[in-house]
């Protein structure tokens, strides 16, 4: 039926299968001859270019490396962010002062500031941060926002009759109200950086300032599109870690 909820042992045996569907693709055309390695790599292939990395030392410091950017500019979001969309949520004014700019910033595509960031930052580490915080500010204002603005009005009656005050009103009803979803925002957000780190760390990429995106350039340059492949699995898999760790949190703690 349309939009049936489906038990969680199905769904899980569903996603299952299409992983297993897809490996199962991937080997055929690969170990069958069908694509050149050159285009994609079979998944012996791919694991041999992880294996490289991690005989040159590189992986757990290119991981670590990346995680801690990403976790960087995303505090840095979350700090201004969220009290942005907050105040543009709960108050007119304030939006309309603020929204046209917001949709501006949200517009512009962030590897187009590149120059503008090493012209500020220079080339070291801060220039990484500040592009991964460019990414996804302006989203995480907007998804904030909309998640204030999306609190029921019934409640903020309520507790106005009550006598509360505006900020009374924000702090007690539509914060916690919206709670779930900003969390659900800045997960979102997160998700966001990691498809922008390739691009950060093409920002002076070296040995010094690895990541994974110092990895996969090191493939693209060497045409190992084993090395290739597997940087880009490596930032899926983090990525869907983050997402996982941010999903349970979600569960323990904003479950309403």
């Amino acid at each position: 039926m349309i939009r049936e909820q489906l038990p969680p042992k199905k769904d899980l045996l569903l996603g299952l299968a299409g992983l297993a569907t897809f490996v199962i693709l991937w080997c055929w055309l690969t170990y069958g001859g069908h694509v050149k390695p050159l285009f994609l790599p079979s998944p012996s292939g791919v694991w041999e270019g992880i294996v490289s990395f991690a005989n040159k030392g590189w992986l757990d410091r290119a991981i670590i490396a990346s995680t801690m950017r990403v976790l960087k500019a995303l505090m840095l979001v979350v700090a201004i962010g969220v009290p942005i969309g907050i105040l543009m949520g709960a108050f007119a004014p304030v939006d309309a002062f603020l929204r046209k700019i917001v949709n501006a910033g949200k517009a512009i595509p962030p590897p187009a500031l590149i120059g503008l960031i090493i012209l500020w930052f220079s080339i070291e580490e801060k220039a990484k941060v500040i592009f991964l915080f460019l990414g996804a500010i302006f989203y995480l204002i907007i998804l904030v926002k909309n998640a204030i603005a999306g609190v029921r009005e019934e409640y903020v009656r309520v507790v106005t009759d009550m006598g509360a005050n505006s900020w009374q009103v924000i702090s007690k009803v539509l914060i916690p109200g919206a709670m779930p979803q900003i969390w659900e925002a800045i997960t979102v957000c997160s998700g966001i950086m990691w498809t922008y780190i390739v691009l950060a760390e093409f920002i002076n990429s070296n040995q010094d300032q690895i990541g994974v995106g110092y990895l996969l350039q090191i493939g693209s340059r060497t045409q190992e599109s084993g090395m290739v492949y597997g940087a880009l699995i490596l930032i899926v898999l983090i990525s869907v870690a983050f997402d996982f760790i941010m999903n349970q949190i979600k569960k323990r703690v904003f479950s309403w």
